[in-house]
């Protein structure tokens, strides 16, 4: 378990330096951002919900919620591709990244889209039933927008689903790779997803652990302005159009080190594989071959900031 969680916080600090030298690769979730703030604000404070039954409102919060969770795969595919560029030896193209996700990804986007916004649209009905309705204010302001994009106002029961839900998130990061990287279908592409969580769940427990905490603290200095407007500090209202841009800067980073997390937790059980492969051959060679099972800590750990173009056949 520790050596899991070792591989975790290596996998997480890997992210940061990738980040740092290639800061394209977090590019497709910040339009994702683009998109999705201005979403959440029209359809909590402009849309018209009361001309709708509450079958209707149902089903347009799973269509929005089935839209979130396709721009999220689309931005984790155009990623993933890009990675595939460099780990093959070639340089960053985004045109073509998101070509290749507009075209031969779509589909089993699509697909992935209907089975998470399910799943989604499930925990966020719970978490409204179980809101505590009266500690928001529904008047539309720069801080109360803040607060809802940094999702301030959750209870510990609402907590305990948003946990949920970026476990969920997690694990579909973990399946896009199979269909963009192997070419695999989508139903093998969730089998080979949940194959890698199986094995690797020390790993991607760790990552989960310390991706939560990576999370706290960059969202701290927002939550330090809701603090201290609590307690009755006013604060002017460029202050908070500034503490949504950085909100939406912190959500997209938080986001980014999810998919970037779980693309080198694949990339790295490919390597594994690799080596297993290699073993079995030569075992299967020489009778008495004497060379220990590889261990998956002691396989070098795939990177794209050291040149080594690990995806290239």
């Amino acid at each position: 378990m520790f050596e899991g969680v070792k591989n975790g916080a290596g996998l997480i600090s890997a992210s940061f330096k990738t980040f740092r030298q290639y800061p394209i690769l977090g590019f497709p979730i910040f339009v994702v951002w683009l998109i999705y703030a201005p979403l959440i604000i029209y359809f909590k404070w402009h849309f018209n919900w009361d001309i709708y039954n509450n079958k209707a409102q149902f089903m347009i919060l799973f269509l929005i919620i089935y839209f979130l969770a396709f721009i999220l795969s689309i931005s984790c595919s155009v990623m993933l591709e890009l990675l595939q560029q460099k780990e093959t030896g070639k340089k960053f193209n985004l045109a073509k990244a998101i070509l290749i996700t507009f075209s031969y990804n779509l589909v089993p986007i699509m697909f992935l889209s209907l089975v998470w916004s399910s799943i989604w649209f499930i925990l966020v009905v719970i978490k409204l039933f179980i809101k505590d309705k009266s500690s928001q204010s529904e008047e539309k302001s720069a801080e109360n927008v803040a607060r809802t994009l940094a999702g301030s106002n959750d209870s510990f029961g609402t907590f305990s689903i948003d946990l949920l839900l970026k476990g969920i998130r997690m694990v579909v990061f973990l399946i896009i790779p199979a269909f963009a990287w192997e070419n695999k279908g989508i139903r093998q592409s969730f089998s080979r997803g949940f194959e890698i969580l199986g094995q690797r769940k020390a790993e991607f427990l760790g990552g989960f652990t310390l991706s939560l905490a990576v999370e706290f603290i960059i969202f701290l200095p927002a939550g330090i302005m809701f603090y201290l407007s609590d307690k009755g500090i006013d604060f002017p209202d460029w202050s908070w159009f500034i503490c949504i841009f950085y909100v939406g800067l912190a959500w997209s980073y938080s986001i980014y080190l999810e998919q970037m997390f779980a693309a080198e937790l694949y990339l790295w059980q490919m390597a594994y594989e690799k080596e297993v492969a290699i073993w079995t051959k030569k075992k299967s060679e020489n009778g008495e071959f004497k060379d220990t099972y590889p261990d998956f800590a002691k396989i070098r750990r795939p990177s794209i900031i050291d040149n080594i173009p690990d995806l290239k056949p």
